[in-house]
């Protein structure tokens, strides 16, 4: 019997880490990357893991700068790990719909990696795929590029990571890899793939859930982002911004298109509950420093994203005569601030 394979779209931290456990379990790894970067990212690759302190090779992957070297290929599936803000970009756009050509017309399961308000219908216009095929996929580790000037830990080993181009932590639970099961059969052959690495596996999440918390999250980065990313802790402390932030948040659930379940999730997510949340991941992420990833990632390397939610989930409630005051407030904050870092996606 022949390897699946699958096909990632972009190789940077999340690529990368969730293509080489793919290929633990089992599937051929092709990478589509930009113009000019196939020597950047070819193998063999070297991975840190924070939770056992040791470099992993990557290797035995393909590494292609457009779609015209795949024609006549199939793919059991294609993770596309475009942010929201990029894949709405006029060369994300044009990725998709190239991707799209690919794979229309076979039976190709697509997991899109992006967060943005109607982000899926983007998608779903430029890929030409039914609604089946299109999942909402995105890491349960945390991972990211070595050269990020991270904190190193104490009790890891400051050579390796020297030495590693990725790395990563596992939550205790070992997941890699969340889907939002919006089509439970395509979900599950995901998973089914994915769980035979044997050192991490899939999560699911209900697709209703996901679309009430996907976008309300943002809401919390922005108060760290207004607070300088600090632990968590330390934003919690600041009961003034993070009080904004939990209203903010709630703004955002309970906007119409969310129904009830975005109600009664704007009711139960106050201050202390997002609060024991977000300490929890802190908790579960380490030995990794959490707040400086957060900086990093959604202080800089996406940050577009987060705010171009925020700003959509501004304009539609105004549009429904809400007014999102809190979410408001706070969004005019966290624009007057300067990013993190301003590192394109891969």
């Amino acid at each position: 019997m022949s390897s699946p394979s699958a096909l990632v779209v972009g190789a940077g931290a999340v690529g990368m880490s969730l293509g080489y456990h793919l290929g633990l379990a089992g599937a051929d790894i092709t990478f589509l990357v930009r113009a000019g970067r196939t020597d950047a990212f070819a193998a063999p690759r070297q991975l840190y893991d924070y939770n056992d302190n040791t470099l992993k090779t990557f290797d035995g992957y393909e590494v292609v700068e457009d779609t015209a070297p795949l024609d006549g290929r199939t793919f059991a599936f294609v993770v596309i790990t475009l942010d929201g803000h990029t894949s709405r970009t006029a060369q994300g756009a044009a990725t998709l719909r190239a991707i799209g050509d690919l794979v229309h017309d076979t039976d190709a399961v697509v997991l899109m990696d992006g967060i943005g308000v109607d982000l899926r219908r983007h998608y779903l216009d430029a890929l030409r795929i039914p609604g089946d095929r299109l999942l909402l996929g995105f890491l349960g580790m945390l991972a990211h590029q070595a050269d990020a000037n991270l904190p190193v830990p104490p009790g890891a080993d400051a050579a390796a990571i020297a030495a590693a181009d990725v790395c990563y932590v596992h939550p205790p639970t070992k997941v890699g890899f969340t889907v939002v099961r919006s089509d439970q059969a395509a979900a599950k052959s995901f998973a089914l793939l994915y769980d035979r690495s044997g050192v991490s596996r899939v999560s699911f999440l209900p697709a209703k859930p996901a679309d009430v918390l996907s976008n309300a999250v943002f809401a919390v980065y922005a108060a760290c982002d207004v607070a300088g990313w600090p632990p968590i802790a330390d934003v919690i402390a600041d009961k003034p911004l993070w009080t904004l932030a939990c209203r903010a948040q709630a703004e955002i659930m309970a906007l119409p298109r969310n129904g009830l379940l975005g109600k009664v999730a704007a009711l139960f997510m106050r201050p202390r509950v997002t609060a024991a949340i977000h300490r929890k991941q802190e908790k579960d992420m380490r030995p990794l420093d959490t707040a400086a990833f957060n900086r990093f990632h959604h202080g800089g390397k996406v940050r577009r994203q987060g705010m171009d939610v925020l700003r959509d989930s501004v304009t539609e409630g105004q549009r429904q005569g809400r007014p999102m005051t809190a979410l408001r407030t706070l969004l005019t904050r966290a624009e007057s601030l300067p990013a993190a870092d301003q590192t394109p996606p891969e």
